[in-house]
């Protein structure tokens, strides 16, 4: 991630969280619960303001999350103090700070798209490498962008990363999952030109 794509969340963490408050990715999490059993270990990669790990707590999932950004991190215990005591501060890629095999499943929302191929690949196998086998994964990427320029930055100078479903699939088979495309969504902020998919993945 650039040091431009973390400074603009570290900047505008409350903001953010706000904004991000007022979505509820129901299919989302419905997938979730579909793929993963009641009271699973999950990890989450990019908890941002914490929305989507307190909905998997609510749900009876038991939740260890991550982020880059410090301040999205106190936003998120402010917003959802259950969490509490489950959030890291981690830069990816990095090594996840976990033993191997300790979670059943992972998940991440609007995280990955900020990487290239290569900071990607490490990601997912350290995913892969913290999920038992046999574990499930979701990733939520945008399928389309139309607020970025053709060097994938928008106007805040942040990286996207906006790959075909093949490129996706490939990436994850190449580092310890089998993939499959899910749905592809509008906006859950109604901003236009702007699309999100779903990859389901499972641990080899």
């Amino acid at each position: 991630m650039t040091d431009l794509t973390i400074d603009y969340y570290e900047q505008n963490a409350s903001e953010l969280g706000r904004r991000y408050e007022t979505t509820a990715l129901d299919t989302f999490h419905g997938l979730l619960q579909q793929n993963c059993r009641p009271g699973a270990r999950l990890l989450e990669i990019g908890c941002g303001s914490g929305r989507d790990a307190a909905r998997a707590i609510a749900a009876g999932f038991r939740i260890a999350a991550i982020d880059g950004a410090e301040n999205l991190l106190k936003e998120a215990v402010r917003l959802h103090p259950e969490l509490a005591g489950c959030l890291h501060h981690l830069l990816l890629p990095a090594r996840l700070p976990f033993a191997d095999a300790s979670f059943d499943g992972f998940f991440s929302v609007a995280c990955l798209m900020h990487f290239n191929e290569n900071a990607i690949g490490q990601i997912l196998s350290e995913a892969s490498r913290v999920t038992v086998a046999g574990g499930s994964g979701l990733v939520s990427v945008p399928a389309g962008r139309s607020d970025i320029d053709a060097g994938g930055l928008d106007q805040h100078g942040r990286v996207f990363n906006v790959m075909p479903a093949d490129n996706w699939v490939s990436l994850c088979r190449q580092h310890g999952f089998t993939a499959e495309t899910g749905p592809v969504e509008p906006d859950s902020l109604g901003r236009p030109g702007i699309s999100w998919v779903t990859f389901i993945l499972k641990k080899n």
